[in-house]
């Protein structure tokens, strides 16, 4: 490679005439000019991302998780010496429940407006954290 190549190579434009005096240029030009459209593309040579064929599955997981949950629950049931269908029967009516949910949104209209500050600053920092992890660059899964 030369200094006429080079200055092809950053502008090819203005110096198109270099084309006729070298066949290394003008191969690597014909080349580039020839659309990747029409070439065959080998599907074999291509990498497999990693979610595809993979054999790991997260349900074991979780299904994991639910029986650690449950034996959880049943040994504090045991350690507190009642059974969970006593406590079912004992929860209070749809009613009840209602009249709950309606206070609690009376309760926050009457709270103090320190109170009222730091939800709406909580509300608008948990948002603001969120859109600036969601702004980030992904990583890959080899980076």
């Amino acid at each position: 490679m030369n200094d006429d190549c080079q200055r092809y190579l950053e502008d090819p434009e203005s110096n198109a005439a270099h084309l006729d005096s070298c066949a290394s240029c003008r191969a690597m030009e014909e080349e580039l000019s020839s659309s990747a459209a029409h070439r065959p593309i080998s599907v074999d040579a291509l990498p497999l991302a990693p979610w595809e064929g993979a054999s790991h599955r997260s349900w074991p997981l979780v299904l994991g998780g639910l029986a650690l949950l449950i034996a959880l629950a049943a040994g504090l049931f045991s350690l507190a010496g009642i059974s969970p269908l006593t406590l079912l029967g004992q929860l209070p009516s749809m009613d009840v429940i209602a009249s709950i949910a309606r206070g609690g949104s009376a309760f926050m209209h009457n709270a103090p407006t320190e109170w009222q500050i730091a939800i709406g600053a909580g509300f608008v920092a948990v948002n603001a954290l969120l859109f600036i992890l969601l702004r980030r660059a992904p990583r890959g899964v080899d980076a």
